[in-house]
């Protein structure tokens, strides 16, 4: 007795179809999170630029000066989140300043509010 070949029975042809199918969805939604990983990176790095960018202004172990106003003095220092504060006296009163530490720029400065 001829056994039939199993290949070209309704069973055999159904479940190399599903297998087909389940496939191209398998690939598909790799790269579909692919995708969603590198979108999610563009949008972290668009809100949260490199600090390398901004250091572009100063040379890297380069010197910068900070010019006090005359009969200033520094009362403190700190450094922190890559930022230097400095707590200054002057003959007008105290006053803080924060200046970035990878361009040197003044990016604040409090002043007490006395005459």
């Amino acid at each position: 007795m001829a056994e039939a070949d199993p290949r070209s029975s309704g069973s055999y042809r159904a479940a190399l179809a599903a297998v087909i199918i389940l496939s191209v969805l398998l690939v598909a939604g790799l790269v579909a999170v692919a995708a969603g990983f590198v979108r999610q990176y563009r949008l972290y790095q668009a809100r949260h630029p490199a600090p390398m960018a901004a250091a572009a202004a100063v040379a890297d172990g380069a010197a910068v000066r900070v010019m006090l106003a005359p009969g200033a003095h520094i009362v403190s220092v700190a450094a922190d989140a890559g930022k230097l504060v400095l707590h200054v006296q002057t003959a007008q009163g105290a006053e803080v300043d924060i200046l970035d530490l990878a361009t040197g720029r003044l990016t604040a400065q409090v002043k007490d509010g006395r005459p």
